[in-house]
């Protein structure tokens, strides 16, 4: 299994960039900012690929541990 530690790092950067976007998706102006959308997509594309292998990760372990315990 990965470090926890190395993705939870990954995805509080990801966090900040999100948020820091989000922040400015609305110009002065009224109209959006497609420059602050597009990181948005990018990077919440990139923390819900992270979850997702975590999760796939996660399963597997889960399984090897019930083969353990059924004794397979």
């Amino acid at each position: 299994m990965k470090k926890p530690t190395s993705n939870l790092d990954k995805l509080t950067r990801l966090q900040e960039e999100f948020d820091a976007a989000n922040g400015s998706v609305i110009d002065e102006n009224g109209g959006r900012n497609r420059d602050a959308l597009r990181r948005m997509s990018a990077v919440a594309s990139q923390m819900a690929r992270i979850h997702e292998e975590e999760a796939a990760e996660m399963r597997r372990v889960a399984d090897a541990a019930e083969d353990l315990y059924l004794g397979k």
